[in-house]
């Protein structure tokens, strides 16, 4: 399963058998393809260290910039 975050994609394991590969219900139970342990989405998140792999300072710079495209001639720099 991958995480959509702009320019950064995140590929989640399985914490038993390492698959990538999953099904999730409309209830947000996943379900490994191997080995069927199940869980819901944010403990799957939580299980890969998603935080920990996520760039914040790149997204903070991309922030800034969008920004001062939209404040641009208003005084803000």
């Amino acid at each position: 399963m991958k995480l959509n975050i702009p320019d950064q994609q995140i590929t989640l394991v399985c914490p038993n058998c390492e698959n990538t590969l999953f099904s999730m219900d409309e209830n947000k139970i996943v379900t490994c393809s191997t080995c069927n342990l199940t869980f819901h989405k944010d403990e799957l998140i939580e299980q890969n260290h998603v935080t920990d792999k996520i760039d914040t300072n790149k997204i903070a710079k991309d922030l800034a910039q969008e920004m001062k495209k939209i404040f641009k001639g208003k005084g803000w720099k």
